[in-house]
């Protein structure tokens, strides 16, 4: 009797703390969106009255914006086979627009190397869809101890679906929290969609540059 009445004791206690903690997820996750102004909102998809939908969906552990049913999480080693499928749906303009060049990213060495999987002055964060394929990824490479170098690609199937700005709102936000206070992206000219996004999130861009584009931002405390 003893037993039972412990055991459900126990499950109510698990039942109660889970709650509390999607409830505190909640609401940080609703401050963060309410933070966010009307273009931004725009930006990732979202009107002021999807605010409190896409709270629940980011308590839940998922993204928010058009792609609120994809997750979010840094990937490493254990990620490569995904990596290998993701890159075989870039189209090499998509490669060459996000490395400067034309680069084969048909083996494990060069995709771990390039997207630092196993350094660890390298974050990059990945938008899975359910099935947990890749959808694009932002890496946030310390150069420095407040500052870094920011670069996303987003498959080329799922592009202008506002998945990049989706990625850009938790890269900064990791930076934020990482406790950078500069961001550097470097682009080729003719990428237009990541020049317009780098200028609606606020960074600067260098005029100077000609074989590629140069955008800072600097980041609030």
């Amino acid at each position: 009797m003893l037993t039972t009445t412990w055991q459900a004791a126990k499950i109510g206690l698990q039942s109660w703390a889970h709650r509390l903690g999607h409830a505190r997820r909640y609401a940080a996750a609703l401050r963060e969106l309410q933070a966010l102004d009307a273009p931004l909102l725009k930006d990732i998809g979202l009107h002021s009255g999807d605010l409190r939908a896409a709270a629940v969906a980011a308590a839940a552990g998922r993204g928010f914006g058009r792609f609120s049913v994809v997750s979010m999480r840094r990937v490493g080693m254990t990620d490569l086979p995904r990596f290998r499928e993701f890159a075989k749906l870039l189209h090499r303009d998509d490669i060459r627009r996000r490395f400067g060049r034309p680069v084969a990213l048909d083996d494990e060495d060069t995709l771990r190397r390039l997207f630092g999987l196993d350094d660890d002055r390298v974050e990059t964060i990945a938008a899975f869809d359910l099935s947990g394929q890749i959808l694009g990824l932002v890496t946030i490479a310390r150069n420095a101890a407040t500052a870094a170098e920011l670069a996303l690609v987003v498959r080329s199937d799922v592009q202008r679906r506002g998945l990049g700005a989706t990625l850009l709102v938790h890269g900064i936000k990791n930076a934020r929290t990482a406790g950078l206070r500069q961001l550097v992206g470097c682009f080729s000219p003719d990428n237009v969609p990541v020049r317009r996004l780098a200028r609606r999130f606020g960074f600067e861009l260098d005029p100077q540059m000609a074989a590629s584009a140069r955008a800072r931002l600097v980041i609030s405390g």
